[in-house]
């Protein structure tokens, strides 16, 4: 018989899929926890199996209550139960998305018109000189040369850059919500932490570029060219990826809940702790992918390409397997609950 108090508190959804659990008295932690899964396993299993009518209580008699104690309890994870980590949860940094983006720059239309004057005939200028900070919302920018060119912290929102060349050029932190850069040269260039909200990418070359911590929600990236890109912490929920090819590209920690990444080229890609729940992954190639510790709750990975993928401690609970191809993956504390198997 144990006597402390357990407080259990869940975070579905949230990019963690984790639990805070904490314990409340002198008995040992990992004991608790077993007991108070022990019980709850018990009483689920009544309450499902023995026909044990909808809101009935679950009563978790070999657990006593006691006295909360005045001083507030340090929070511990699941993992920090089982020795699996020494990092506490209020130790943890809030996720990249938590963070509001900085204002975007805006000038005067005088200002703004001897800025386009300025962007339009940097290519032929003979000094060449920094773009940082324009405003540039709105501006009709089709086929400009701006390969290398410095437009960090520029506004560029609704911006027009079809055909544009922008190889190697710097736009960390720039505002390229909802411009429109069909098949724009963005090879190598430099968008850590852009915003790119609803932005069009569609047959874009964004090899090799950096995209970390960049927001790219509901993104249309279709046919595009992600060839060893970095998103590292991105942020690409619900964007558009279909037959985008991301071979060899870095996607750890990155966000891509209810993304569509059909017939997308995935192959010796990293997605380390990558967030996928509810994502379309239907006949995406993930040959030689590292999915290990990623979340795939509830994704459709229906005749996907499994082959040689590292799905170490991978959520895949709920998930649509059926057609997929999982010869020689690699398998351990994969979590398979719910799934739909290939036969």
């Amino acid at each position: 018989m144990i006597s402390s108090t357990v407080t259990i508190q869940l975070y579905p959804a949230e990019g963690k899929q984790w639990a805070t659990v904490m314990v409340e008295g002198a008995d040992d932690p990992n004991l608790v926890l077993a007991e108070a899964v022990k019980a709850l396993g018990a009483e689920l299993s009544r309450l499902y199996l023995a026909g044990t009518p909808a809101g009935a209580p679950l009563e978790l008699g070999v657990i006593e209550t006691m006295d909360v104690p005045a001083t507030t309890p340090t929070p511990v994870s699941v993992s920090n139960l089982l020795g699996m980590s020494d990092t506490l949860p209020q130790d943890i940094a809030p996720p990249a998305d938590d963070q509001d983006p900085p204002p975007a720059p805006t000038a005067s239309p005088d200002v703004r018109k001897a800025q386009y004057q300025q962007v339009k005939a940097w290519s032929a200028g003979a000094e060449r000189p920094s773009l940082q900070g324009y405003d540039l919302s709105y501006q009709d920018l089709s086929g400009v040369d701006l390969a290398g060119a410095n437009l960090s912290h520029s506004n560029l929102e609704g911006a027009k850059l079809m055909n544009a060349n922008l190889e190697s050029a710097d736009l960390t932190q720039a505002v390229l919500s909802v411009a429109v850069l069909t098949r724009t040269n963005l090879k190598g260039a430099k968008l850590h932490r852009a915003t790119l909200i609803e932005a069009s990418l569609s047959e874009a070359n964004l090899a090799e570029a950096d995209l970390s911590e960049a927001t790219l929600t509901e993104a249309t990236i279709r046919r595009a060219d992600l060839r060893n890109a970095d998103f590292t912490k991105a942020i690409l929920n619900q964007a558009n990826l279909v037959r985008a090819n991301l071979s060899g590209a870095r996607l750890v920690e990155t966000n891509l809940a209810e993304a569509n990444l059909s017939e997308t080229d995935l192959t010796t890609a990293d997605l380390t702790q990558a967030f996928l729940y509810e994502a379309v992954l239907h006949r995406a190639n993930l040959a030689g992918a590292n999915l290990s510790q990623a979340n795939l709750s509830r994704a459709s990975l229906t005749q996907a390409d499994l082959t040689h993928t590292n799905l170490t401690n991978t959520d895949l609970s709920l998930a649509n397997l059926t057609g997929a191809n999982l010869d020689q993956a690699i398998f351990l504390d994969t979590d398979f609950e719910g799934a739909i198997m290939p036969p």
